[in-house]
């Protein structure tokens, strides 16, 4: 399972390794229109290795909140122009909080948001003094930056979550 072969009769055989594929595969979205890279409902799912499912936590019930607040996001840019609703740090909160404690590379956390990299440094920078998110080196690559939500921003985010209606969170 760590590597994609392919090749043709009159053609040198070419051997991927699983990373390599992965890397392919978001390079190739990164030429989609931005609308389409934007998250959608399995994109959360899909996103972590090994694709685990999300384990049930005790907020679980916030966090799908959180998640049809994203989805209802999502669902609006495709009728109205996302320049209307540009809020790229609640977004950016939204899929860390969403993501419920994993690991989530820079990254990672752009593609989910759809926003360029310069917007996103822009508002992590502001998150950061405000020590909603922390960046961290990732564990298995030190060349990589992962983001986490803080416990500060995880309370706030629970607070926000709980004392919204089920219906109007959906809203976003």
């Amino acid at each position: 399972m760590g590597s994609l072969t392919s090749s043709k009769p009159d053609e040198e055989e070419v051997v991927l390794s699983a990373a390599d594929a992965r890397q392919i595969a978001r390079l190739l979205s990164l030429l989609q229109p931005r609308s389409d890279r934007r998250f959608n409902d399995n994109y959360l799912k899909d996103i972590s290795d090994g694709a685990k499912p999300f384990p049930r936590s005790p907020r679980a019930k916030l966090i799908a909140r959180a998640q049809a607040v994203f989805s209802e996001r999502n669902r609006r840019t495709q009728y109205l122009s996302r320049a209307m609703f540009g809020e790229p740090a609640w977004d950016l909160l939204l899929c860390l909080y969403i993501m419920d404690g994993r690991r989530v590379t820079f990254g990672k956390l752009v593609n989910m948001i759809g926003e360029p990299m310069t917007t996103a440094v822009r508002w992590l920078d502001y998150l950061e003094k405000e020590h909603l998110i922390a960046r961290r080196p990732d564990p298995s690559d030190r060349r990589m930056v992962c983001i986490e939500l803080l416990d500060r921003g995880r309370d706030i985010l629970d607070s926000y979550f709980a004392s919204s209606p089920d219906k109007s969170q959906a809203e976003g």
